[in-house]
Order: C-alpha cells, then sequence, then structure tokens
C-alpha cells in the first residue's frame, strides 16, 4: 500500500530521469486526473491510501508522459483563453500566444456584426473563443482533416457556441469558400521545414506536421491568403494572421502591394507575433 504522498514523489523521481519538463506538474496533473480531484486535494489528501488499480492508471498515463509525449494529449483537454478544450494528436495543442490573436481580432469586432472566416481551425480554439467574446459573429472556419473538424465541433458544442460557427472541409490552397467575409483569421502553418528539426520532441514527435510546417519556407499559406484576398473578403474587410519569429518583414512584402496598412503585433517575449492586414 502506497500513500498519495508516496506516490507523487516516486511518479516526479521518475519523470525527473526521464528529463521530462516540470515533471513535478506533470505528476500533479497525472495524479488528480485520475483520481478525479484537484490538485489542491493532493496537498490535502497525504495520507491517502491509492488503490491498486489507481496506482495502474497512474503508472500507464507516466509511461507516455515519461516518453515526452504532451501532458495536453495524455489528460485530452487544455485551457485555452479561459476555456476548456478537448484535444488529441490530429491537432495543434493551442498556445497561450495565440491568444493575443483572439485578442486582437476581438478587440477589432467589438460588437460589431461581421461575418468571419478562419483558416485552418484544427481544434477549434481560435473561432470557438472569438464566438464567446463576440456574440454578434457569425463563422465559418475550414481544415483539411475531417477528425479536426470534427474536435472542433465537439469543442463548439463543449462552450456553447456552435450555433454561430459552421466548419466546413476546404483546402485552402486549391479552393476558395462559396461566399465573402468581413474578416479572415488563421494561426496557418509557419514554421519551415528547417527549423522543424530543432523543434522539442514534444512538438515535432507527436503534433501533425501539416499543422506546423508547409514544408517549404513557411510563408506558403501567406502567399496564398494574399492571393485570394480578393475572392474571399468584402470591400474594406481586414485579415488578422498569426506569424512566426523573424516573419515580419516578409509578411510586409508580400501583403504590401494589395494592402493600405499592415500592423505587426508583438507577443510578452518582445517578438513579433501578429499581423493585421486593412
Amino acid at each position: 500500500m502506497k500513500t498519495l504522498l508516496e506516490i507523487l514523489n516516486l511518479s516526479t523521481e521518475h519523470l525527473q530521469k526521464k528529463c521530462v519538463d516540470e515533471p513535478r506538474l506533470s505528476s500533479e496533473l497525472i495524479i488528480s486526473h485520475v483520481l478525479k480531484i484537484r490538485r489542491l486535494d493532493i496537498y490535502l489528501q497525504f495520507d491517502r491510501i491509492l488503490k491498486d488499480d489507481e496506482i495502474q492508471n497512474i503508472r500507464v498515463l507516466l509511461k507516455r508522459r515519461s516518453n515526452h509525449e504532451p501532458i495536453q494529449y495524455i489528460l485530452g483537454e487544455t485551457e485555452f483563453y479561459g476555456l476548456k478544450f478537448i484535444v488529441n494528436q490530429s491537432v495543434l495543442i493551442p498556445r497561450h500566444d495565440t491568444e493575443i490573436l483572439v485578442d486582437t481580432a476581438a478587440a477589432y469586432i467589438n460588437d460589431r456584426q461581421l461575418s468571419v472566416f478562419e483558416i485552418g481551425t484544427g481544434s477549434g480554439c481560435i473561432t470557438v473563443s472569438l464566438a464567446k467574446k463576440c456574440p454578434n459573429i457569425n463563422i465559418t472556419a475550414c481544415d483539411i482533416s475531417d477528425t479536426a473538424l470534427e474536435l472542433a465541433a465537439s469543442n463548439a458544442e463543449l462552450n456553447s457556441a456552435a450555433d454561430r460557427i459552421r466548419f466546413i472541409k476546404l483546402d485552402i490552397l486549391t479552393s476558395v469558400p462559396d461566399s465573402k467575409y468581413d474578416m479572415i483569421v488563421s494561426n496557418p502553418p509557419y514554421i519551415s521545414r528547417e527549423i522543424i528539426a530543432t523543434l522539442d520532441e514534444q512538438v515535432k514527435d507527436f503534433e501533425p506536421l501539416n499543422a506546423l510546417t508547409d514544408g517549404s519556407d513557411g510563408l506558403t499559406f501567406y502567399k496564398r491568403i494574399n492571393e485570394i484576398i480578393p475572392k474571399v473578403l468584402n470591400p474594406q474587410g481586414s485579415v488578422f494572421l498569426e506569424i512566426g519569429y523573424g516573419q515580419a518583414s516578409d509578411i510586409r512584402q508580400i501583403f504590401g502591394k494589395k494592402s493600405a496598412a499592415i500592423k505587426i503585433i508583438k507577443d510578452l517575449s518582445g517578438n513579433d507575433r501578429v499581423a493585421v492586414i486593412n
């Protein structure tokens, strides 16, 4: 028989030996998930004796984490923009940096009744967050992955936003939607093929590569969006894009000929993160 404190310490020690990031936090999250308690409750129940099946379930998840699988995939959920999202390996794990894209777009929308088109919805985190923040908008969100679209629809239902979001299967590199919109928003695959190999194994070995990289210079989707603006965006419409490190000058060059104004917004680390094209 082992107590909760013993299991926590053994789990942390195991993940430390496997060089897992934040081993204590990962152990807390796995244990609280299996036992269906809050992380705080772990520290209020140190003397609790765990059952054999509870210990076994914890060990199964610890093994996955020791292989550097992201904790979000192990738990099957994560938080983004104050909302809960279901995630699996068919979609990228939402990053806090992307909340800057949502904040920027939401500030532009305010309480206006606008139509929005999202390119590459993935888990639906951007679309669902915008729908919750801006109740007067209607969104069409596309992706090429059936499993991603199913997951995004589930997240829209989970967060009571499904009534204002339409999910469609569409390859934006070869097709365009059948309507025009007041806004385009996207966090496209922008990591170049040279950079992919240098990423942490938690990212490159588990997250979907086609959502991370275009397999080229990282600019393919930006060039395509610029190309289809006349077919997709209403006059006086705006485009909101997440961009990668060092891509601001490329974005200005790609969109400069068709745009009167391009604004680059930095993240909390001072890196270029969002491009707004008017």
